[in-house]
């Protein structure tokens, strides 16, 4: 980004970032660049000798610099030859967003070996100017399938719009980049079509059966709406394995997973990294299996002798009660002995993994196999098989990555042990929740920017001071002032206050009481609320003054 030509630059880009993040951590969710000019002309000399600053900037001076750096992330065109250029800059979005977000969490905070992956909805600042599509959202066909969000009639649209985009989709605000997208009905808002952009993001989970863990944001990566979900959170996870991050699991939603397995199965297995998923009624089910004697059964590969009571339990659904949810896994867990389990690591590369037989895994009982008749016969299953007759027990099975690549998990599904693995995903969800509520305000209007690149900028010191907020009040780390902690000392979060009870749980639904009336003679007349006393003066006879209590 440094000029080769001109005068010399009367800034540099960490001073710029400074500001930025100083505007972030005191908008609360909202950072305008009219915001960090502000913080600029409230810096002391001193501050601004700390900074490097020699010369007082102009808002014009600020919004040229990120219009810059936005423009530092795009391919160049040379507009006499039409030459396509590299972008002045080495580094994604992406990896920009999350560095930004969160290369200043300590290392005695590690990262946790398994990520929660989401995206949530960030509404474009420009107000919509035609509203044709929007009874449905311009996703991909393919997309996980969603109800038509709105009904009724549309209204009518402004004269010009909507536009083709430079991606060949409809454009219905002034801002190139903003485009419709899918946005799910929480806390009483029904669904929706909504305009602008899908920010993914990665947090940390707790480890299995231990302690809740803070969603600290590893990574975030910003696509226009509707885009497909494979493109923002494949962006994400290279822009962690750049920044020497890199996830063994992630626990992804249908979003994610529901897409074709040369979309976002096959990619993340190249990647090196395994996954958590749950699976949406269209895939779930019975399938035949590779070889004789063997089914799949919601992406699991079990031996033909599964009971037909156990082949279709159906899936978790919103609303169910913790003892139905807990019941359907008791369920599940009677599958395992009928099931195929994983040998050592998969192949990433060739997308293969190797699987063990239930007899030779310990699971079932068999006549052909002396070793496995020595189990328990009141627990343990057996076979069909009769000795001394060939069968199929005792066998590997390699599956490739045609073979349901994009169902297949380490976990069976369903299980117990998968819904407690998958269960930690909702730490993503919390995640979210504290950047738009909790530790922050993110939502429309937030920024005020045009484009892709000069919004994630903004929201990458947002994130980072959503990170900073929960650093301080979840860990006591204040990253202003760092304490002096030995390099292979761990910062474990502060203890949780004593459990209290929701706050819709504690408020007592009665009729208010009647304020009472001041001591004083008893009258007939209804009491006040509130009671006013009028009190004359004397200078004034005419006037009154008014005391409210």
């Amino acid at each position: 980004m440094t000029a080769h030509r001109g005068r010399k630059r009367s800034y540099t880009y960490e001073a710029l970032f400074t500001v930025f993040q100083i505007a972030a951590i005191e908008g609360f969710g909202e950072l305008l660049v009219s915001d960090a000019a502000q913080v600029l002309v409230r810096l002391t000399p001193s501050q601004r000798e700390t900074l490097g600053i020699k010369h007082q900037w102009s808002y014009d001076l600020v919004e040229q610099a990120v219009a810059e750096l936005g423009a530092a992330f795009k391919e160049r065109i040379d507009p006499t030859t039409g030459e396509v250029h590299d972008p002045r800059l080495s580094v994604t979005l992406a990896e920009f967003m999350t560095s930004m977000a969160s290369d200043f969490i300590p290392s005695q905070i590690p990262q946790s070996d398994t990520q929660a992956i989401d995206s949530t909805d960030y509404e474009a600042h420009a107000r919509r100017r035609s509203w044709k599509h929007l009874m449905k959202a311009d996703i991909p066909e393919d997309s996980l399938l969603e109800l038509d969000a709105l009904g009724g009639e549309a209204p009518k649209n402004e004269k010009g719009w909507p536009r083709i985009g430079d991606d060949g989709r409809y454009q219905h605000t002034i801002d190139p980049d903003a485009r419709d997208g899918y946005r799910a009905g929480k806390n009483r808002n029904r669904k929706g079509v909504f305009r602008g952009w899908d920010l993914h993001l990665s947090v940390d989970v707790p480890d299995l059966g231990g302690d809740a863990r803070p969603g600290l944001i590893r990574g975030a990566s910003l696509v226009p709406a509707g885009t497909y979900k494979a493109q923002g959170g494949l962006s994400l996870v290279d822009a962690m394995i750049a920044a020497d991050r890199k996830p063994l699991t992630i626990l992804v939603d249908r979003g994610y997973t529901y897409l074709g397995t040369g979309q976002w199965a096959r990619p993340v297995w190249a990647r090196g990294i395994e996954q958590v998923l749950d699976l949406h009624t269209t895939q779930r089910g019975t399938r035949p299996g590779p070889i004789p004697g063997t089914i799949f059964v919601d992406g699991g590969l079990y031996k033909d002798t599964l009971p037909k009571d156990l082949r279709s339990l159906g899936g978790f659904s919103l609303g169910m009660s913790a003892e139905a949810k807990a019941l359907l896994a008791e369920q599940d867990d009677r599958r395992k002995y009928h099931a195929f389990t994983p040998m050592g690591a998969p192949n990433y590369e060739r997308a293969t993994q190797r699987y063990r037989d239930p007899v030779l895994s310990g699971t079932m009982r068999c006549a052909n196999h002396p070793a496995s008749l020595r189990l328990d016969a009141a627990r343990y299953p057996q076979t069909q098989c009769v000795e001394g007759e060939p069968c199929y027990c005792g066998t590997t099975v390699t599956l490739g990555p045609d073979d349901l690549l994009n169902l297949r998990q380490r976990v069976l599904y369903g299980t117990t042990k998968w819904k407690a693995s998958y269960g930690r995903r909702s730490a993503v969800e919390s995640t979210n929740a504290c950047a738009k509520v909790h530790h922050a305000r993110l939502t429309r209007h937030s920024t005020r920017v045009l484009g892709t690149e000069r919004n994630g900028i903004l929201l990458s010191f947002i994130l980072a001071a959503v990170n900073a907020s929960i650093l301080l009040t979840r860990y006591g780390y204040d990253v202003g002032d760092p304490p002096q902690v030995a390099d292979d000392e761990v910062i474990e979060p502060l203890p949780s206050a004593r459990p209290t009870k929701a706050l819709h749980r504690q408020r007592k639904f009665s009729r208010p009481r009647r304020a009472q009336a001041p001591p004083g003679p008893a009258h007939t007349g209804p009491p006040a609320t509130p009671w006013v006393t009028v009190k004359r003066t004397a200078k004034s006879p005419g006037k009154r003054s008014v005391k409210t209590k």
